[in-house]
Order: C-alpha cells, then sequence, then structure tokens
C-alpha cells in the first residue's frame, strides 16, 4: 500500500503529463450550448435535478470527460442527483492516458510515412489499401 505522498505525487506526475500531451484533444465544441432555445431540457432534467454538468456554458452528458484548468474530469452523478465533475480514479486515469497515446500513435500514423508528412488523399488511398488488406487476411482465415 502506498503511503498518501506517493500517491499525491504519482497524481502530479500524471497531471503534469496530461498538462502537456491531452490538452490539444479536448474540443470545447463537444458540449451543447445551454442558450440555445432547442435545447431538450425536459430530457436530462429529473425532478428538478440536472442529470450532467455544466462547463462554460455547455451541457455535458454524464461519463463525459473533459480537462478543466489543465485536469481531466468526467461528469458523474452526486447524491443529490445533479451532474458533478468529478476526478478520475487512478485507473480511469491511466486508461484515459493509454487512448490518448492510442489516438497520437494512430494520428501519427495516418498522416506520416517514416518522417515525411502525406496529403489527405494519399493517407484516404493507404486507409483503403489497409482495409482491403484486412478484408482479404479475414477470408483467407
Amino acid at each position: 500500500m502506498k503511503c498518501f505522498c506517493c500517491k499525491l505525487l504519482y497524481l502530479f506526475a500524471y497531471l503534469l503529463i496530461f498538462c502537456v500531451d491531452a490538452q490539444e484533444f479536448v474540443e470545447k465544441e463537444e458540449g451543447v450550448n445551454i442558450n440555445d432555445k432547442s435545447f431538450p431540457w425536459e430530457l436530462v432534467i429529473d425532478r428538478g435535478k440536472i442529470l450532467g454538468c455544466v462547463y462554460d456554458n455547455r451541457y455535458y452528458t454524464l461519463g463525459s470527460i473533459l480537462i478543466l484548468e489543465s485536469l481531466p474530469r468526467k461528469c458523474g452523478l452526486a447524491t443529490d442527483r445533479n451532474g458533478v465533475w468529478q476526478q478520475l480514479s487512478e485507473p480511469e486515469m491511466l486508461h484515459f492516458k493509454e487512448s490518448i497515446e492510442i489516438q497520437q500513435a494512430l494520428e501519427r500514423e495516418s498522416t506520416y510515412i517514416g518522417s515525411d508528412p502525406i496529403n489527405r488523399e494519399e493517407a484516404r488511398l493507404i486507409r483503403y489499401l489497409r482495409r482491403v488488406k484486412e478484408f482479404a487476411d479475414k477470408d483467407k482465415g
């Protein structure tokens, strides 16, 4: 069992990594603007409680992950049934970091050949050829 200081240091190291790496993956436009008159409040309000989180005048559903002040947070449900931004648990934090690394690798793989960048048409052709190869491999096996 780790001591509290070790856990805090461990968490700080992850947060430092996220401050540098993860910020570019958060789109501010992912939430729904709550000032929009067409917002379906009847779907997200249960007995006067908002089932989701609001940040920067946008609504996010339960389970959404957002980086707030450079820290990853998820939208959870408080005991009063209102949505609140909660800190990710250690396993969730590891999974989040892993998914960002996978996303970066896929992005790098799809936009570069070696160290040379490729354009959208070349990337589309490469994806098509990979899918054809995967399909052919499935038919063989």
